[in-house]
């Protein structure tokens, strides 16, 4: 064989193996190609996984579209309730006072102003545009049994039921009504401006500011009754001349005031007014007009000294006992008070001396109450009362003892027990056993 021939022998087997070479790469790249194609069944695999997260995003989207509609739905409720409340208690933006005055019609044994609000439980207020309405309430029922003259008695009482209501308009202007639900009688309903802490301007019907035990709530007397010298001196009750229900409140206008504020507190308050002098409900019944005065001085935080003062003339609603007029007749009846109080942490004390003089017939009377501070919740009480309602006649007199114990449930709740003992010159001793139950919101 020619060199030649081995020559392109040699060209042909590099050719082939060239030629195979290039076949085993193809099947190389074939396979690499394949690669891509098994990698691309990844992705795709891949893909499911964003699936199910869009699927469960869309179920939490959904649960979040449910809980906004049940948002909703509550809101909604919220809204139906406080329109029904709005109605409940008549009161738009503009006609707080009107609607409150239907709703309320009628109020008990309180203070004159401001110690109503600092007697109850902070409340939570409803806000009417710019007003704000405060309700608050109390119940007092009890059960005494009582052994006089030889006879005895038991009986359950609901003493009172009150509600009150405190519209505050603007900072100046405010309102005040008080309702008694057991007697059905309106008792306080009065407007106020507050030009100052120092200067307030009321005009409707309150409390006379005569003596401090009448001007104190209910909830806040441990004695279960008021002492018999202040219910007679202060109009509420025991004076069939003055007559019945009175309770000592009265159709006036009055001004009150804070002075000398030192450290956050006054040292000096009053009150001084012009009232009707016919009572609670009443109508004026004589032309003449009283003059009603208190001031108290607390020169110490818990310590207060009182003066207060009635110059009137009173229409009679019974003649005189001591003949000194006959009903009908128009008689001076005239009131004096001094007292004291004081607080801290083991004793509660207050005492009042008081004179009158109705027509030339003079009494006078004072008391003495004291709590004893047991534990933070139990009190100890003892109370005695003196009045005479004619000083020239020994038989007018009469000495009211009290002993008992009040337990506190809860800020004004509570219940008291208590030991009445009464020794009147002109009648039957009476002893009683009474038991109270309390509750305010």
């Amino acid at each position: 064989m020619t060199k030649k021939d081995i020559t392109t022998d040699d060209s042909m087997s590099r050719d082939i193996y060239t030629g195979e070479t290039e076949l085993t790469e193809m099947g190389n790249l074939g396979n690499e190609m394949g690669n891509p194609r098994n990698e691309m069944g990844n992705p795709r695999n891949e893909m499911g996984n964003p699936g199910n997260e869009m699927e469960n995003l869309r179920n939490e989207m959904e649960n979040l579209r449910n809980e906004m509609g049940n948002l909703r739905n509550e809101m909604g409720n919220t809204r139906r309730r406080m329109s029904r409340l709005r109605d409940g208690i008549g009161c738009r933006k503009y006609g707080l006072l009107l609607a409150t005055l239907l709703l309320v019609v009628a109020t008990p044994l309180f203070a004159t102003g401001d110690e109503e609000a600092a007697y109850a439980p902070a409340l939570p207020s409803i806000q009417l545009g710019q007003s704000t309405l405060k309700l608050m309430g109390y119940g007092q029922s009890s059960y005494a049994v009582t052994r006089s003259g030889g006879k005895s008695e038991n009986a359950l009482t609901m003493q009172r039921f009150i509600l009150m209501a405190d519209a505050r308009i603007t900072k100046e202007i405010s309102f005040w009504l008080m309702y008694d639900f057991s007697t059905g009688k309106m008792h306080e309903y009065y407007a106020q401006y507050a030009f100052s802490p120092a200067l307030k301007v009321r005009v409707g019907q309150y409390k006379q500011p005569f003596t401090m035990e009448s001007l104190l709530p209910p909830t806040l007397i441990s004695n279960i009754n008021l002492d018999e010298s202040v219910a007679y001196m202060a109009g509420i009750a025991g004076d069939p001349c003055f007559g019945i229900g009175r309770v000592g409140r009265d159709m006036g206008v009055m001004l009150t005031g804070d002075l000398w504020i030192k450290e956050g507190r006054p040292r000096v308050n009053y009150s001084i007014g012009v009232f009707n002098g016919a009572g609670m409900n009443q109508k004026e019944n004589n032309n003449q007009k009283d003059i009603i005065g208190q001031l108290n001085f607390m020169p110490w935080k818990k310590t207060t000294f009182s003066g207060s003062f009635i110059l009137g003339t009173a229409q009679a609603q019974a003649p005189s006992p001591f003949n000194c007029f006959a009903q009908g007749d128009n008689y001076r009846r005239n009131r004096f008070s001094i007292g004291a109080d004081h607080k801290n942490r083991v004793l509660n004390f207050r005492s009042e001396a008081m004179w009158g003089n109705d027509g030339g017939a003079k009494s006078m009377g004072w008391y003495a109450n004291a709590e004893f501070h047991l534990t933070g919740k139990l009190d100890l009480v003892a109370n005695y009362d003196y009045l005479k309602r004619n000083r020239d006649i020994d038989a007018t007199a009469t000495h009211n003892w009290i002993g008992g114990l009040q337990y506190w449930l809860y800020k004004q709740c509570c219940i008291r027990s208590q030991y009445v003992f009464k020794n009147r010159k002109s009648g039957e001793i009476s002893r009683s056993w009474v038991t109270q139950f309390q509750i305010a919101f």
